[in-house]
């Protein structure tokens, strides 16, 4: 009996220690990923703006989302050579690649080579994109079912300060030491994520043998798959276009380039808590049907914040600090809840490729919101553009709940809170 309880303790132990690694190894997958996505999303069209680039070429920027929008077309290849020669030691040749291409970015100046800085950072997200692929197949084995809300947490907190280090740290760096060094810098951050990830490289592969391939056509025969795609393509249209407006919007306020940073920095430390906060406490108790329904009003609401403070002339350093902050505290737990809810509608068969191809539903209208808002905003002005994306978000909102539900049918996410707790208190 005491043998028996010994082992029992040894096994469970073990299998802390193994989720350990393999939380880590997904954080620090995904918060790599975070920092391209960064210097494109959150940094490139501000230093751009500053340098005094116009509305229109700075859509153009939208380009560099590309390859997180069509990673689709390349994830079904991607799942099938991590099946075949191990995710983990894939990601590692992707990302020492990545270290390469930050190095050479810092020769190409976008003062002076503007076309051929965007194509570095269009391959270097390129790169990241695919071992994306990688690190979805390691969640989406490992975590789907009641801990989907925790990886999704996890992946959310990761990447957000992935992209502070990318956005508001390249920000910082290139205000004292230029394009360069920024570059360089980011070279050295990657470089040290690759060593912390060398040694847990052999925790991202899945348990169990696949026999079939990853094929796009059964993805696309798995019931709800439409709405899954829907969802995935709607629920961060709006937000993604007013934080993309965000950042020439700062510039042409006459604040500073160093508030521009700081700003950026606490939206996305405020989305990061939220996830941790809402996202994951709301699925873990209430389920991802009920998270999504609840989480996503407050969040659509808050959409008005910046056109409410911009129209009333209160647009001043601490009530964007706080609105926005705000804002993005109850976006991210929204964030977290429809994730987890795609990624337990995702085939434990495919498992790097189906959550992917979901990514590139919301990717593609990151595309989509990049090139479009700053140009809508050189034609219609700032305010009417906030307005526009304000009631753009509320009618997606009415999509996103209806796909939600349907998915919701699929599958019983909704487990009492008093045995989530207790399942809680188990792991």
């Amino acid at each position: 009996m005491e043998a028996a309880s010994h082992s029992y303790r040894n096994d469970h132990a073990e299998t802390r220690t193994t989720l350990l690694k393999r939380l880590l190894a997904i954080g620090l997958m995904y918060g790599s990923q975070g920092i391209p996505a960064g210097l494109a999303f959150n940094a490139f069209s501000t230093i751009l703006r500053h340098s005094g680039t116009s509305l229109q070429e700075i859509g153009l920027t939208g380009l560099v989302f590309l390859p997180w929008a069509l990673k689709c077309f390349w994830s079904g290849i991607a799942d099938n050579a991590g099946k075949r020669w191990g995710y983990g030691a894939l990601a590692l040749w992707t990302h020492m690649s990545a270290v390469g291409i930050c190095l050479l970015l810092g020769f190409t100046s976008p003062n002076h080579h503007f076309l051929l800085a965007l194509s570095g950072i269009l391959l270097l997200n390129t790169i990241f994109a695919t071992q994306d692929i990688f690190t979805n197949a390691c969640a989406v084995s490992h975590m789907k079912g009641r801990n989907a809300g925790l990886a999704n947490a996890l992946q959310v907190i990761s990447f957000l300060l992935g992209m502070v280090v990318g956005g508001a740290g390249s920000l910082f760096i290139y205000e004292r030491l230029g394009w360069s060094g920024a570059m360089w810098g980011m070279a050295c951050e990657l470089f040290i994520l690759w060593l912390a990830l060398l040694p847990l490289r052999g925790s991202i592969e899945p348990d169990r043998e696949f026999q079939k391939p990853s094929r796009l056509i059964d993805l696309f025969r798995q019931p709800g798959f439409r709405w899954a795609l829907l969802m995935a393509i709607n629920f961060k249209f709006a937000s993604s276009a007013l934080a993309m407006l965000l950042q020439p919007w700062v510039m042409d306020q006459s604040f500073s380039l160093g508030f521009a940073g700081t700003l950026q920095m606490s939206n996305i430390i405020c989305g990061a808590l939220g996830g941790a906060f809402i996202g994951f406490p709301a699925v873990r108790f209430l389920g991802c049907y009920r998270a999504v329904t609840l989480l996503i009003w407050p969040s659509t609401l808050l959409l008005g914040t910046l056109v409410c403070l911009q129209t009333r002339g209160m647009a001043t350093p601490m009530l964007l600090y706080a609105g926005l902050g705000i804002e993005n505290f109850l976006d991210g737990g929204f964030y977290v809840s429809v994730w987890a809810m795609l990624m337990n509608w995702s085939s434990e068969e495919r498992p790097g490729m189906d959550y992917s191809f979901l990514q590139c539903g919301e990717s593609l209208a990151n595309v989509l919101a990049g090139m479009s808002i700053a140009p809508l905003a050189s034609i219609i002005g700032y305010n009417r553009t906030f307005l526009t994306t304000w009631i753009a978000g509320a009618f997606t909102l009415l999509l996103v709940v209806t796909a939600a539900r349907k998915l919701a049918g699929l599958y019983d996410d909704t487990e009492p809170s008093k045995q989530s707790f207790r399942q809680l208190r188990r792991s």
